[in-house]
């Protein structure tokens, strides 16, 4: 019964709705156009319907039964710039391809910038992130230091909590 009044509601109120959204979608593709070209302009567009048109016609649903005009307006307004700024950040990471992709522009663009091969970029950057590991101290003498065998007369000046913390972690490499 209930599905059956959402659907008479849906069907009224359908051509009103998309006349509220449109501006907004219309607004959406300006923007996309001139930052990003015609296909960022139809992504932000589509994603714009995407997001606000179930979202205006879910808070003009919410909204039926307030007598106030302007608390009704206000719940519809609100519901469609929501769907509208969520219909934008999909429509983003949609054009973006994710993080590790801009990671990749980045690096890349940073190669250009500083007139250096691609490959040592990537060689001075910690695996999937941008933090540069350039200059950072090497862990290297510690590990010479653990594999040491038979160990060294260090130990002794160790206490017994610390020589079981490096045999444990000499057992874990092993």
């Amino acid at each position: 019964m209930k599905l059956a009044g959402l659907r008479k509601f849906i069907g009224e109120n359908i051509g009103s709705v998309t006349k509220n959204v449109l501006p907004g979608t219309a607004l959406s593709a300006g923007f996309g156009m001139l930052a990003g070209g015609p296909t960022a302009g139809l992504t932000y567009a589509a994603t714009d319907v995407l997001g606000s048109l179930p979202a205006t016609m879910l808070g003009r649903y919410a909204a039926r039964n307030v007598k106030n005009p302007g608390v009704r307006n206000a719940i519809e307004g609100v519901a469609n710039v929501g769907g509208s700024i969520a219909g934008s950040v999909l429509g983003a990471e949609l054009l973006s391809g994710g993080q590790q992709q801009q990671i990749a522009q980045q690096i890349e663009q940073r190669s250009v910038v500083n007139d250096m091969p691609l490959a040592s970029q990537i060689a001075e950057l910690s695996p999937g992130t941008q933090y540069q590991t350039t200059g950072l101290p090497s862990s290297q003498p510690f590990e010479d230091l653990l594999s040491q065998m038979p160990r060294s007369s260090w130990m002794q000046y160790l206490s017994p909590e610390d020589q079981a913390m490096l045999q444990g972690a000499i057992n874990l490499r092993a």
